[in-house]
């Protein structure tokens, strides 16, 4: 069930799962170490137990937010699973930023608010 998981495990030398252990946990407990050695992509192939050029795309969300941060200068001082989750958050963002024309609308409703005289 966690076979890119424990493959990650196995190749950077960390615990592979343990008795009771639940695969949840067990992944973010890889993923988190690795993204504090800095293997960003085997961080989020250990996090989703898919590989980066899976088609569904989930290790790809993380891993282009953690290279938006970067690009961003942003750090938000956290480690391990919390900086996975914060690459995941950013990947969302970049895959659906907000849109222009509604910031618009917004903006021409708020004129529009403000102007009841």
């Amino acid at each position: 069930m966690n076979e890119i998981t424990t493959q990650r495990a196995e190749e950077f030398g960390i615990e592979v799962q343990r008795p009771g252990e639940s695969d949840s946990v067990f992944r973010g407990r890889v993923a988190g170490r690795l993204r504090d050695m800095g293997h960003i992509i085997e961080a989020h192939e250990a996090q989703t137990n898919m590989l980066y050029d899976d088609p569904s795309g989930d290790p790809m969300t993380g891993i282009m937010g953690a290279v938006a941060q970067a690009m961003q200068g942003r750090d938000y001082h956290v480690s391990g699973e919390n900086q996975i989750g914060c690459d995941i958050a950013a990947g969302h963002y970049v895959k659906n930023p907000p849109r222009r024309e509604n910031d618009a609308f917004l903006m021409l409703a708020m004129m529009m608010m403000g102007n009841r005289d």
